[in-house]
């Protein structure tokens, strides 16, 4: 198998026994997971969507948030792990993928109202920056050291109902949460609770649920983890009678300036506080001692030095400069390092050691000195401009050299704010640690099927499992079960080709009219009625037909609609019919 490292953006080849087995011994804990018989996805998902309709019907939310949340497509979590080459053993780190899952979009809508909660503790770490401009005003004395303390397993170990608890009364005392929700801290902590206890997923095709903790993967599990440790720190500091005299965190990541004869004593006084909560303690060693990406290093004088800080697994791999990618996404990696250089530098010896280090890594990554010199590349975080309109809307493009670049520049001179990604990426193509997906249990699909008996075919989608739809397809209301019937043909459900698939249900419908257009279905009645109008409203904007031949290009080539709009044509006519 090939795996992406857990830190350090190295690559893994890994014997698939030998993951498997590292896997199965994760999921073997009892106390955090436990084996299920079946996919509990229904239950999970009526939850959420009971919940949901009482909302609505009660107009504490309206229609359009209501279909937002509403949990459209039914991706079932998977589990995988990510190897720790910089531990003994190469243990995997478990991660749980659960994008497009029954929560996700009611997590994130949770989590945007609950992120303004964290980080009001002084002691709360936003970044290494954070961390350095805070404790560089420190100096330690003679019988001080720096400590650093880990949570062992804080996702796994957060006790929900007491989080719920937390939260609830943080939401209570805000005074601003009028301004981000019409929801009672009652009600959101309700949605809070589903989310946090929906912790099924799938592993090697078998069903498990996480016993205790909050869900991993989950864009909630992050804020919630962090309210609960600013709530512990907050009793553990205050029950012990010698308090450090620096304590920094950064989620489960501390950083502690103490007295020496202190550290055995309040290690064990942090491990008693919860029944749930394990530190693992790491001392300082050659008077220096790393947190984040920062090595802070104790001078003779008792004043703290930073410095960056690399493990050494570490591969100095960043994105390759003839790599099929936004040039200003490559500018962006010098920016990102030169700016963290001289952020975490001290002094100038330091920066300028830093500063050599990226330039090699990166000249063996293709980067020229010209890169080091583009205007582009000194830049960070340009002020805006006074008086600058706000943006009028977002647009995400996929990435095609000498195309997306002109597109760009037109939509941007209209006031929209553009997103250029990647389409393809080689770890995308070669590394899969996921399960992958059966055919049938896709959701989100657009669908071919072809009688098996003649040339006749039916194109539709479909935001269930595809096994559920097809099977639909075999009784004779549906064109495809009527044709069979008629011609007494038949078709093979394991012959069901997925065309493309996307969560999201109005551009799921106008890939599907490209298909349909494209082919020209004999079993679709109306020729795709709903979808085609999705089509051929989207089409009088030429603007969406090009994106259309972006997004499918294989089908929409042969659609003669689209098939005759040069990019001059669309960028030149259409830019403000698009934005209208």
């Amino acid at each position: 198998m090939i795996l992406p490292a857990d830190k350090g953006r190295a690559t893994v080849v890994m014997n698939k026994t030998s993951y498997q087995d590292k896997a199965n011994e994760l999921l073997a804990d009892k106390n955090t997971y436990e084996l299920i018989k079946k996919d509990p996805t229904a239950k999970y998902k009526n939850r959420l969507v009971d919940q949901l309709k009482v909302l609505k019907d009660e107009e504490w939310i309206d229609f359009k948030l209501y279909r937002q949340l509403y949990p459209t497509t039914a991706v079932v979590p998977k589990f995988y792990g990510l190897p720790k080459v910089h531990k003994p053993s190469c243990p995997l780190r478990p991660i749980v993928a659960s994008r497009g899952s029954i929560t996700y979009d009611t997590a994130k809508f949770v989590a945007n109202i609950l992120s303004p909660l964290v980080g009001k503790s002084e002691r709360h770490l936003q970044n290494s920056e954070d961390l350095v401009n805070k404790m560089s005003k420190f100096t330690l004395g003679p019988d001080e050291c720096l400590v650093s303390f880990d949570v062992t397993a804080l996702f796994t170990c957060v006790p929900v109902d007491e989080s719920l608890e937390i939260v609830k009364e943080l939401l209570s005392a805000d005074t601003t949460l009028d301004s981000r929700t019409d929801l009672s801290p009652q009600q959101i902590t309700d949605l809070l609770s589903t989310c946090l206890k929906t912790t099924y997923f799938v592993y090697n095709d078998k069903f498990y649920v996480q016993r205790e903790g909050a869900a991993m993967g989950s864009p909630v599990s992050p804020i919630i983890a962090n309210l609960f440790m600013e709530n512990f720190e907050e009793k553990a500091l205050q029950s012990y009678h010698n308090p450090p005299k620096y304590w920094g965190r950064y989620v489960d990541d501390i950083m502690v300036i103490m007295d020496k004869a202190e550290v055995d004593m309040f290690t064990q006084h942090l491990n008693s506080v919860h029944p749930s909560i394990k530190f693992t303690v790491e001392l300082e060693s050659d008077n220096a001692l790393a947190m984040l990406d920062t090595l802070i290093t104790r001078t003779p004088d008792g004043k703290l030095v930073f410095s960056v800080y690399r493990k050494s697994t570490h591969t100095d791999q960043y994105l390759n400069f003839t790599s099929h990618q936004p040039l200003e996404h490559k500018l962006g990696v010098i920016r990102t390092l030169t700016h963290r250089a001289k952020t975490l530098s001290s002094d100038s010896t330091l920066l300028e050691k830093e500063l050599e280090h990226v330039m090699k890594s990166l000249s063996i990554c293709g980067y020229t000195k010209w890169t080091w010199t583009a205007p582009s590349s000194k830049k960070r975080d340009p002020k805006p401009r006074r008086n600058e309109t706000p943006s009028k809307g977002h647009v995400s493009l996929p990435y095609v050299q000498g195309v997306t670049e002109a597109i760009n520049r037109k939509i941007r001179s209209a006031g929209v704010t553009v997103h250029v990604k990647p389409s393809n990426t080689i770890r995308s193509m070669v590394v899969s640690p996921k399960d992958k997906v059966k055919t049938l249990d896709r959701t989100g699909s657009i669908y071919q099927i072809q009688c098996k008996d003649c040339p006749s075919l039916y194109i539709g989608e479909t935001e269930r499992a595809l096994g559920k739809r097809v099977s639909e397809h075999k009784r004779e209301p549906s064109p495809v079960g009527g044709h069979m019937k008629a011609a007494r043909h038949s078709f093979d459900p394991g012959e069901v080709k997925v065309l493309d698939s996307d969560s999201r249900w109005f551009q799921r419908g106008v890939k599907e009219a490209v298909y349909i257009a494209a082919s020209e279905p004999d079993l679709n009645k109306d020729q795709g009625a709903t979808p085609t109008s999705r089509l051929q409203e989207a089409t009088q904007v030429k603007w969406f037909g090009f994106i259309a031949r972006i997004t499918c290009p294989e089908m929409a080539v042969r659609l003669p609609v689209l098939r005759q709009l040069s990019a001059e044509e669309v960028i030149s006519d259409e830019t403000r019919k698009f934005h209208s």
